[in-house]
């Protein structure tokens, strides 16, 4: 699982959602009574540059479970500890800083779903609002977490505005692809705002029959993972 949390932050990180060192991904323990998440400290070189040896083991109040020499848990474990004992199908959390998340929810550009068969996983994400958290300030105390989930509601993503995302999934794999799918319908509507025009949304007929089709889920996640990891490896 380390191995896993490790790849995220470079896949992550090499797509530009985590600048230098700050940003972090974690997946529950096998055991359910704590999480791995990246470490931070004087041993650390960025998330680019995550190795397995960078994931510390961490009870789900950011205590450390096994001491790593020049390693400690986020100021932030706190947004993964809460959001583990609140919810116990969540197995993964990713706390990311993409750069058109940070600025669509500056600029209160709502995410919309502007495109259908293009990326119907990423568009699926814009089915329903995006949670956005009013405050810009990193979350070190578990009542700050609270507010933010009081706006996530029982969402898997919550933006936070001028700050960044967090994104919940039921595996790193399945945490990690919609990270990159909600960055990629950000930037779409980024985009129509670039070109000087308002995103629209597709049709109401479009929007109705993409939610009424059959094999309404978005599939395994593992083929996407693989193309990322192979991605990874040959860039």
């Amino acid at each position: 699982m380390a191995k896993n949390v490790a790849l995220s932050c470079r896949i992550l990180a090499k797509l530009g959602q985590f600048k230098e060192t700050t940003g972090h991904v974690s997946a529950r323990r096998a055991s359910g009574d704590g999480m791995l998440i990246r470490g931070r400290g004087k041993q650390e070189s960025g998330l680019l540059y995550t190795k397995p040896s960078d994931v510390v083991a961490a009870d789900f109040d950011g205590r450390m479970l096994r001491d790593k020499a020049g390693l400690k848990t986020p100021n932030e474990s706190c947004i993964h500890g809460e959001l583990y004992r609140a919810r116990p199908e969540v197995g993964a959390i990713v706390h990311a800083h993409p750069p058109s998340l940070v600025l669509t929810s500056m600029a209160g550009i709502e995410l919309k779903p502007v495109f259908g068969g293009f990326d119907p996983r990423a568009m699926r994400l814009a089915l329903r609002p995006t949670p956005v958290f009013e405050s810009s300030l990193t979350l070190h105390t578990k009542e700050q977490v609270h507010a933010m989930m009081d706006v996530m509601g029982d969402r898997d993503i919550c933006i936070m505005r001028g700050h960044g995302v967090v994104v919940c999934g039921k595996t790193v794999e399945d945490a990690t692809i919609k990270a990159i799918k909600l960055d990629a319908l950000a930037e779409m509507n980024l985009q129509f705002v670039r070109l000087g025009k308002s995103p629209p949304a597709i049709s109401e007929t479009d929007l109705a029959a993409f939610q009424n089709r059959t094999g309404k889920g978005d599939g395994s996640v593992e083929p996407v993972w693989r193309y990322y990891v192979e991605w990874l490896k040959n860039s």
